[in-house]
């Protein structure tokens, strides 16, 4: 039986349910305190204190939206179509993406929000999403723990880009952090900017245009900014050197040694979804804990058992209280039915050990089938207007907790190269499609997973594994026209409970699968002409899927 039931907040219209309450009165407010770098820079923070002056714990998060600006950023949702952002409650004090002092220092934590350089009030040359930003970032948490007011415990905690710098922070093994908590943050910025291959042209765009560029300290460095989001104009291969201090930084995350919770959202496929699950596979820590939601982000991110969780992680490792954290699984979270239906799912490692990769072949009359078929045959779709589709009626209940792939032969009718955009869809037993949260979290119209696919960057990296691939970037290698190609498309983790006459159906097309994320855009075409999908005989194209069988 599913055994939770979600926020009501799934109706088909814009719809918003964010409150911003008045400070917490019995706390000291430290404003504009001067943040002293070793260059000489001066960057400004908040500082929230409880009442008295013990020293206390500190929770630190360091931003490039404004440290007193949050329910603005929440508000440039409010013309977009079917965008709900969930149900939140901060204080005034709170800063967008950032941990929320009114919640904090009741449980005697303070908190403290610092201006990124070159944002807020802070002077300097922005340089987000760079070494050198980190690591003033470890010069804000050294500086908070020497404080008179900080037991010299500093723990760290917030969403997307405030989380994002934590995992580079505490690569660098700072002496006063004991804790990171990054949520729905990606890491990998070449393969979220470049899906597949394929270039997002919009999403960091759209972005820094609406929340980063607005937050400069100085308007003079905004161009440098657009230059710097310039998706459409950067190096196609990973190697070239313009991506070298990505590599850099993703070649850290192993040395993240402190106590880590990650919040992981199979709602921001193309943004966060592939580098939560990633990130926790990947960095160092022996104390480190997944959690799997599909909420909107940020709502997730502050209702009352986020919150609860978050707090029970850092009484732990911040205060040292028994509290039987411990004994919380390594991965624990949501499989979910539908949009409002849920239950619990939890295992000692990822990927699951209770999830089995399963291979579904595609076969004649758009069937996904466990055998394959023994004669040739295709599906042939118009790149720019049509798709391929293949399903499979399942007749008992499963989980896919997991990560999916699509092993395909492909061949096109023009040109040298495909794109292909792929998903995973839902149907009940009478055959209406089921919607789940997506965009972050915030609509209501979503599918199961996605996958996308630049055919010319289908070479393996030898990172793959048996349950997710992982793409070179190193070349690129054309198709010929009319012949059929081998590729493996990765499709992004899902946590999703189908029961029995219940239905899945693979999609493969050319162009966007609805609803198209507010901040995911393509806006280069490679497809022409019609594409063949082949299976069977000498071409088995197969859907691996991991399948759970019973109670998850």
């Amino acid at each position: 039986m599913l055994e939770g039931e979600a926020s009501p907040f799934f109706e088909r219209q814009a719809n918003f349910d964010v409150a911003v309450g008045p400070s917490y009165p019995r706390m000291r407010r430290l404003i504009d305190v001067p943040v002293p770098m070793p260059d000489g820079t001066v960057l400004s923070g908040n500082c929230y204190l409880p009442e008295g002056d013990d020293p206390v714990p500190v929770i630190c998060a360091m931003t490039i939206y404004r440290k007193e600006e949050h329910k603005k950023h929440y508000d440039v949702f409010l013309p977009i179509e079917n965008t709900h952002l969930g149900v939140m409650r901060f204080s005034d004090d709170a800063t967008f993406e950032g941990p929320d002092p009114a919640h904090w220092v009741p449980h005697g934590y303070g908190v403290v929000h610092v201006d990124a350089r070159g944002f807020g009030k802070s002077p300097g040359v922005a340089k987000p999403f760079s070494i050198p930003a980190f690591r003033d970032f470890y010069e804000i948490v050294e500086w908070v723990g020497a404080q008179p007011w900080c037991n010299g415990r500093v723990a760290t905690s917030g969403v997307s880009y405030l989380g994002t710098n934590q995992y580079f922070l505490a690569a660098m093994r700072p002496p006063a952090l004991v804790a990171i908590n990054p949520w729905d943050a990606r890491t990998d910025r070449f393969r979220s900017d470049y899906l597949g291959g394929i270039p997002n042209t919009y999403m960091s765009r759209w972005i820094f245009e609406n929340f980063t560029i607005p937050s400069l300290n100085d308007p003079v460095h905004a161009e440098g900014m657009r230059a710097f989001t310039d998706i459409a104009g950067a190096p196609r291969l990973i190697d070239d050197p313009y991506h070298a201090e990505k590599l850099e930084m993703l070649a850290m995350l192993p040395d993240v040694a402190v106590p880590t919770l990650i919040g992981g959202s199979i709602s921001d496929q193309a943004k966060h979804t592939r580098d939560a699950f990633e990130n926790f596979m990947t960095v160092g820590s022996s104390d480190k804990w997944l959690y799997i939601h599909r909420d909107p982000e940020w709502a997730a991110y502050y209702d009352e058992s986020g919150l609860a969780l978050q707090r029970r992680f850092f009484d732990h490792f911040v205060k040292g209280i028994d509290n039987g954290w411990e004994e919380t699984p390594r991965v624990f979270g949501k499989v979910f039915s539908g949009l409002t239906r849920w239950a619990p799912v939890t295992g000692p490692r990822w990927p699951l050990p209770q999830a089995v990769q399963t291979r579904f072949h595609l076969g004649a009359d758009g069937a996904l089938r466990s055998a394959a078929p023994g004669g040739e045959g295709s599906q042939v779709y118009d790149s720019e207007t049509g798709r391929a589709s293949f399903s499979i009626r399942f007749d008992r209940d499963i989980d896919l907790v997991g990560h999916s792939h699509l092993h395909l032969w492909l061949s096109i009718e023009d040109g040298d190269d495909a794109d292909l955009f792929v998903g995973l869809k839902k149907f009940d037993a009478e055959g209406n499609e089921v919607f789940f949260l997506g965009e972050s979290g915030n609509n209501p119209n979503d599918i199961v997973s996605r996958g996308w696919l630049r055919a010319s960057h289908r070479e393996l990296s030898e990172a793959s594994t048996s349950f997710r691939p992982v793409l070179r970037h190193k070349r690129q290698i054309p198709l010929e026209a009319g012949v059929p190609t081998e590729m493996t498309v990765e499709i992004h983790p899902t946590s999703t409970r189908f029961e029995a006459g219940e239905t899945l159906m693979l999609v493969i097309q050319g162009t966007s699968i609805p609803p198209s994320d507010v901040a995911i855009g393509f806006e280069e075409k490679v497809n022409r002409g019609w594409h063949t999908v082949h299976f069977g005989g000498g071409y088995d194209s197969w859907l691996s899927l991991p399948v759970i069988e019973g109670d998850a």
